[in-house]
């Protein structure tokens, strides 16, 4: 079981992470069991739900079930018959003598699905399900991949390695079912090496590709690209925020809306209807994704500027949720002192004000709520792009820190298992 953990630093919005445990767990591996090791963890490092934001895991079963039987609620006020379009976030309290709740209960944080995986499940899962509908885009898929195959399995072979490097210059990577990316990966590799995969098919005595099956690999290729690259943005750890997912979902949706394909017409219908009912949630901006919808809008370089057409008139309903999110979670007031720290003092200090004169100003300034929409609205209006320029506005710092703190994939964990040398990531890995 590897756990990893990741905040932001408030003063300078610098990503840090560091590991909590890489260690040995028996099976079975069921949702109690990996209840109690990741409270355990918790406990040794004196982490308590008030201070975890959100745990982030892949999508099986056991995790899935891990989080729902054990799960804090984070919930949306959600009015069918309210159209005053004031979507907040609302925070369930548990009372332990209220929920009955025995001493030493396990109960677990809020509960991310990585969307790296959800991705992954998009271009193999719901992709196989084209291949089941369509048995003529089976058959093109069996040969050309069943080739591109015999090309991975001869680059793992001493003797058909060296053929290959002769012909190609370099090593071909090869697919791996725990790397979510290496099919794309590996088939770009063979796109660009086209020209040469004639004389990489004959020096190992293998039948030669068909134009048909090579366009077909040009296809596949095609379609796999705006998932493979909204992985590789998600799978960061140093600059990716939680805030980066929602705008590579809708570049995704519109390069796959935006195909025009010949051979793999049901593949790309099958990944699109997985991805749109996968991501649902998000590409319609409901409530339970407000947390997603507050990191990005509050992230400098998206704001509000990701927005597709149709959904332009959830505005207004977004700047309304930054600021009931604000009220909710009491940063108004911490943001009035920071900012008052940083603007006020010095300039106090010099000159000399009556306390009459200082009342008469504060019975004349303007409603805490009214300085956060002003703040907001000049955030969302400024041009800049950059993290530095978080620092002139102190409520949508907080409320970035506090909603981008959540990485959007599971990667940083993962990558505790690619170091074959320590035995307890070997371990965890074969689990």
């Amino acid at each position: 079981m590897g756990v990893t953990a990741h905040w932001i630093k408030p003063d300078s919005t610098e990503r840090e992470s560091v590991v909590l445990a890489c260690r040995h767990f028996p099976s079975p591996h069921n949702y109690n069991r990996i209840a109690e090791i990741l409270e355990k963890i918790h406990s040794e490092f004196g982490l308590s739900n008030e201070n975890i934001i959100a745990t982030v895991t892949d999508n099986g079963s056991n995790f899935v079930k891990t989080f729902k039987e054990f799960n804090i609620s984070v919930v949306a006020d959600e009015d069918e018959n309210d159209d005053t379009e004031e979507d907040g976030l609302s925070f369930e309290t548990i009372n332990a003598s209220e929920e009955e709740v025995s001493e030493g209960a396990i109960i677990l944080p809020p509960h991310v699905s990585c969307a790296t995986h959800t991705l992954s499940l998009v271009c193999t899962t719901d992709a196989k399900q084209a291949m089941k509908d369509s048995p003529t885009l089976s058959c093109l898929n069996h040969t050309a991949i069943g080739k591109c195959s015999a090309l991975w399995n001869a680059s793992k072979r001493p003797k058909t390695a060296e053929l290959l490097s002769e012909v190609t210059k370099e090593q071909l990577k090869t697919p791996c079912p725990t790397r979510w990316n290496s099919m794309y990966d590996s088939l770009n590799q063979l796109a660009t090496l086209r020209d040469k995969l004639p004389e990489m098919m004959q020096k190992l005595q293998l039948p030669p590709f068909k134009e048909v099956e090579l366009d077909y690999l040009a296809e596949y290729w095609k379609i796999l690209r705006p998932i493979a690259v909204a992985i590789d943005r998600l799978q960061g750890q140093i600059s990716c925020c939680y805030g980066e997912l929602i705008p590579p979902l809708f570049a995704v949706l519109h390069d796959l809306q935006a195909s025009n394909l010949r051979h793999t017409s049901p593949l790309l219908q099958a990944i699109l209807v997985g991805f749109e009912k996968r991501f649902s949630s998000y590409l319609e901006l409901k409530t339970d994704v407000n947390e997603a919808i507050l990191a990005t809008v509050t992230h400098p370089f998206f704001k509000m500027r990701w927005l597709p057409p149709r959904l332009s008139g959830e505005r207004r309903r977004i700047h309304l949720l930054m600021l009931h999110s604000a009220e909710d979670l009491g940063l108004v007031a911490e943001s009035e002192m920071a900012s008052s720290n940083l603007q006020d003092d010095e300039e106090d200090d010099f000159f000399v004000f009556s306390a009459e004169e200082t009342q008469v100003q504060e019975s004349q300034e303007i409603t805490s709520h009214s300085k956060a929409e002003l703040e907001t609205l000049r955030f969302l209006e400024d041009t800049r792009k950059d993290l530095l320029s978080l620092q002139q506005y102190p409520l949508v710092k907080l409320l970035f820190v506090r909603f981008n703190t959540t990485l959007p994939s599971s990667a940083p964990v993962e990558r505790l298992f690619s170091f074959p040398s320590a035995q307890e990531a070997v371990n965890t890995r074969n689990i």
